[in-house]
């Protein structure tokens, strides 16, 4: 018996920051890699957590194919409190995945987000450019 499967579509990763995998993965007081304080959201009032949606990069900053994407991380930070790094590993070291973390603890109401990617080697790339977030 033979079996075909066909892509039908990007591959997801789904988590939530709460969760016993991701509390492993969070540090707390965490040097923010340069340019990555730059980008700010506004929480709404009441509002605790964040959701954080963003893309898997699928090139270097050459433009090269990725082949070994270990992870990204989120940095979240805040005026008047420790950053904290959420690590996130990959499935697939060729990138790409759309990823979402639900229940990122929001430390103020203004904080500040970016996310990294980082190869096997544990190079960690620029902050990503921020998107607009949709309405």
């Amino acid at each position: 018996m033979a079996l075909a499967g066909c892509e039908t579509g990007r591959a997801l990763l789904e988590k939530n920051a709460q969760s016993d995998e991701l509390r492993k993965e969070t540090t707390v007081g965490v040097p923010l890699p340069p340019g990555c304080a730059t980008h700010t959201r506004a929480r709404s009032s009441g509002q605790t957590h964040l959701t954080v949606s963003y893309q898997e990069p699928t090139v270097d900053k050459n433009g090269a194919r990725l082949k070994e994407l270990a992870y990204t991380t989120i940095y979240v930070s805040a005026l008047q409190s420790a950053a904290q790094a959420i690590r996130i590993w990959t499935n697939d070291p060729h990138g790409g995945a759309l990823v979402t973390i639900h229940n990122v603890p929001a430390p103020a109401q203004e904080v500040g987000l970016c996310v990294t990617a980082t190869n096997w080697a544990r190079k960690e790339s620029l902050p990503a450019p921020p998107t607009q977030p949709k309405p």
